[in-house]
């Protein structure tokens, strides 16, 4: 009797041990615009299996995907409010609230080098005083980084030249890039990225701005395009692409972690930040000759004529996207973006020295 009282008292024991264990777990509710499958999918479930790893179950990730719980273009809003605690945050949807942050959005923000560009960005957000006090004034904490890769543009048809274009009206994320391709001669309508294959489909539109290779194909406009213009200036293989566009937490859930909860994610956002950019690099390549092969698009360069163009018209756009953002009372943007390509060039001479992105 005594030997049965004793065992199925250590039996509540080991339950009630157990439930204030799955009591006291903290669930970080994580609102997602992608889908549930595919490369996004899959890099963001990497994190959140990571998160409850190194926290040995203390934090819970609940993924809502798909804009099930919070819209794109609602991000800022819905985590501020607490609909939910993270959501990937674009810059170009909330101009007026982070006129900082949108600024890396500038043409040509980045090469080849993805890793280096997600590093700055991180550094850039953490460091820069300007930044750090525009998302302390939005009570945001950068925990997931994010990186399009090159904006192309993705017509039906190969272009003679970018003059095929003149008149033609486009899709476009924002920021810089609507003057740049006003600079060239086309007509940007500005467009969340999950309503450009209807929009394009139908024909509303005639071509699609940073039809970025990874995301277009998580929303198949490979069924809607026949081609893809680098749409680079000489000596590159692209214009640069979306940088300013990331998961954050809003502050309230961020303060209710521990110092030690905190430290972890801070590092898990560097490495995470890593892993995602070298696997874009590596991926895109694999995306493209799968585009080439099931779809039959053909990809084509800026011939030297285009190149010139390009760069012309980028430093147009750009120097008329620091005016616009400081005219909006964003009087440091030129101070933010010199820190974040400063740090960009640094990370890649590191990278080019010892053949690693770590």
């Amino acid at each position: 009797m005594k030997h049965t009282f004793i065992k199925t008292f250590a039996a509540v024991g080991v339950a009630m041990a157990m439930t204030g264990a799955a009591l006291a777990a903290t669930t970080i509710k994580v609102a997602v615009p992608t889908p549930g499958k595919g490369w996004f999918a899959e890099m963001h479930q990497w994190w959140g299996n990571e998160v409850e790893k190194r926290s040995k179950g203390e934090l819970k990730v609940q993924f809502f995907w798909g804009g099930s719980l919070v819209k794109w273009p609602d991000c800022l809003p819905g985590i501020q409010s607490g609909i939910a605690d993270m959501c990937w945050v674009s810059s170009s949807y909330h101009p007026a609230d982070l006129g900082n942050y949108m600024i890396l959005e500038n043409v040509l923000n980045y090469g080849d080098d993805y890793v280096a560009a997600v590093k700055a960005s991180i550094d850039t957000l953490e460091q820069q005083p300007d930044m750090v006090e525009e998302l302390k004034r939005e009570d945001i904490v950068l925990l997931m980084s994010h990186i399009s890769g090159h904006g192309p543009i993705g017509t039906k048809k190969k272009l003679a030249s970018l003059d095929d274009m003149k008149g033609q009206s486009l899709r476009t994320y924002g920021g810089a890039r609507t003057d740049f391709y006003k600079e060239l001669g086309m007509n940007p309508i500005f467009m969340p990225f999950n309503e450009i294959y209807t929009a394009m489909d139908r024909g509303t539109i005639s071509a699609i701005g940073e039809n970025v290779v990874l995301l277009g194909n998580a929303f198949k406009l490979n069924e809607v395009i026949g081609n893809v213009h680098a749409n680079n200036p000489p000596g590159a293989n692209g214009n640069g692409g979306i940088i300013a566009s990331s998961f954050f937490i809003r502050g309230e859930k961020w303060r209710s972690l521990t110092a030690d909860q905190q430290k972890m994610l801070k590092e898990l956002r560097l490495e995470y930040g890593i892993r995602y950019a070298s696997k874009l690099m590596e991926d895109e390549a694999k995306i493209k000759a799968q585009w080439t092969e099931k779809n039959k698009i053909t990809f084509q360069t800026s011939s030297p004529a285009d190149a010139q163009r390009v760069l012309k018209a980028a430093n147009v756009a750009n120097e008329i996207f620091y005016k616009k953002q400081e005219g909006a009372g964003n009087k440091n943007v030129r101070a933010v973006y010199s820190f974040y390509e400063n740090a960009r060039k640094k990370y890649e001479e590191q990278h080019k020295k010892t053949g690693s992105y770590k």
